[in-house]
């Protein structure tokens, strides 16, 4: 029914589809901004085309710039995915990689051709590069479907863009998922642009320009971020709207293009597919498929190993021995001053110890430096006997450390149930949960966190840190924000939660009444170093701490 041309253009729409696909998996599925996309891209079409212009197979320069393309996003990824990079970092990286790559398309004559380009023409009919095309990226999205997106690496990635630290926190390595969710999409890239050469004709260095970078990330938006169909439909919706203003004028295009962009983000955020399949109800952005037991059991790169026995029970707190947690001579400093100073303290298996002092008195950043959401810049910390003080968040939370915020840190728009699959995914078992969580799971599982009460939000961080097996929990306030019946309802939970799991606790509190109730030992943080530790008792009746919680010198 179309003519040699117009299957020629439904093919261009496919081939850009691709590449659109390959940012969505970057940007729409782990959260992953690549503003110069264009520059995997082209690394594609160059290589097809001087593997023409040189007689070479195209198959091999095609797989020659998807391999390029690769190595360059790791390089990228290696740089603004680092531990102490901005999530801006990588937008500015990728963005000068692009600009770079079309200075040098133009300035390395001898390889590209310069601004005159390389021309790479096909002996394929429309109809037969059309069904070529549209093989390759169904091909590319069945594999990414089966092999990402359904698998658990899909569910890392969907815990990577909603919330990257709660991702670590489940034992997620976020640094090394985002390196591989950027080498992949990089890799489609390429592949988009080793099948778009022959129907450009002409690769120029507009192919890695900034131009076409902004174009593809106008395209995942204008169609639909995380959607299999959103990618292909924004750029088959822009190379068809192209081509019938390219009579006009390429402004008009260009400012159409705009327009639409500026029109779906404002009334359909979630795209045009994204909003053609939402239902009334808010739609949870990820499903996890149902897993067996013995399934799970054998995820690979889990974070915490089967008890000796194969059992998947913890072993009661009498049955654990030595120290859940060692800290020696910890120090954080901010701008020269210290927060931390200096201190020492334990918890042992199966304890349960609550942190107390005025506010500025350190107790939070101690958490941090413990979990390693902060490096301490003096001291020791040991968590389970493992040497953990420059350890990443992810390892320390492998070995059976979890923790607590003072204001929930949850995934908004996946359910109950979807949390606590994840966290099981990634402790490697089926760990149930006490009986006083249970309710969360049963009768709450279909609803997003973002719809929970703040206590329900607090029960259910605590469940995803409960759902993974912790051997030792870090509880930052968790009775904050809750009514006085709430929080006793709370603390009775905590205590059953350590007979039944055998888990050390070392929680930050205020409430003395929730203290005293937890407590099997209280240490006292005053500017940042131990003031005083000991029984509820003891630590009740210091004057010291009486005088460091109302100010008196």
């Amino acid at each position: 029914m179309l003519s040699e041309f117009y299957l020629g253009l439904v093919a261009l729409g496919l081939a850009y589809g691709l590449f659109a696909f390959g940012l969505d998996l970057v940007w729409g599925r782990a959260g992953i901004v690549s503003i110069g996309h264009a520059v995997f891209f082209g690394a594609g079409a160059y290589g097809v085309a001087i593997a023409k212009v040189h007689a070479a197979p195209p198959v091999l320069g095609g797989a020659a710039g998807i391999a390029a393309a690769a190595a360059l996003a790791l390089a990228i990824g290696g740089a603004g995915l680092r531990r102490k990079a901005t999530p801006s970092t990588m937008a500015v990286l990728t963005l000068g990689v692009t600009l770079l790559g079309a200075q040098v398309a133009t300035a390395w004559v001898g390889v590209t051709g310069g601004t005159n380009g390389l021309l790479v023409l096909t002996g394929l009919s429309g109809a037969a590069t059309m069904w070529c095309c549209l093989a390759v990226a169904a091909a590319v999205v069945a594999l990414c479907q089966v092999l990402v997106f359904r698998a658990p690496l899909g569910n890392r990635l969907t815990a990577l863009r909603l919330n990257p630290q709660r991702a670590r926190h489940l034992g997620i390595d976020t640094q090394r998922l985002g390196l591989l969710a950027l080498a992949m999409g990089a890799a489609i890239a390429a592949l988009a642009g080793a099948v778009a050469a022959p129907l450009v004709g002409l690769i120029s260095p507009e192919v890695v320009g900034i131009l076409l970078s902004t174009q593809v990330l106008i395209w995942v938006a204008l169609g639909g971020r995380n959607t299999l169909l959103g990618p292909f439909a924004g750029a088959m919706l822009a190379t068809l709207g192209q081509n019938l203003l390219t009579d006009v004028s390429l402004s008009y295009y260009l400012l159409l293009l705009g327009a639409l962009f500026v029109v779906v983000v404002i009334v359909a955020p979630d795209g045009l597919v994204g909003w053609l399949r939402r239902p009334v109800e808010v739609r949870p952005a990820w499903r996890p498929l149902r897993r067996s037991a013995a399934w799970v059991t054998a995820l690979p790169d889990g974070p915490r190993a089967s008890p000796p026995d194969g059992s998947t029970t913890p072993p009661p707190p009498a049955a654990r021995q030595g120290q859940a947690v060692a800290v020696s001579g910890v120090v954080k400093r901010y701008g020269g001053t210290p927060a931390v100073d200096g201190v020492s303290i334990a918890v042992a298996a199966g304890e349960i110890v609550c942190l107390v002092g005025p506010n500025g008195a350190g107790k939070t950043t101690l958490l941090d430096v413990i979990s390693g959401d902060l490096e301490a810049d003096e001291g020791r910390v040991l968590v389970l006997g493992h040497d953990v003080s420059r350890a990443p968040v992810h390892r320390r939370a492998r070995l059976g450390l979890a923790r607590t915020f003072q204001t929930p840190s949850l995934f908004g728009t996946l359910t109950v149930g979807e949390h606590l699959t994840l966290a099981r995914q990634e402790a490697r078992g089926t760990q149930q949960l006490p009986e006083s969580y249970r309710r969360l799971e049963d009768s709450l599982s279909g609803v997003a966190a973002e719809r929970l009460s703040l206590g329900d939000r607090r029960s259910l961080e605590i469940a995803v840190a409960l759902a993974g097996g912790p051997r030792l929990l870090l509880l930052d306030e968790p009775a904050a924000g809750l009514s006085p019946d709430e929080a006793h309802e709370l603390a009775r939970a905590l205590l059953a939660v350590r007979d039944q799991l055998g888990c050390a606790m070392l929680a930050v509190e205020h409430d003395m009444e929730i203290v005293r109730m937890l407590a099997d030992r209280v240490v006292v943080l005053h500017q940042g170093a131990v003031l005083r530790q000991g029984s509820f008792e003891e630590v009740h009746v210091d004057g010291r701490v009486r005088d460091a919680y109302l100010g008196v010198t």
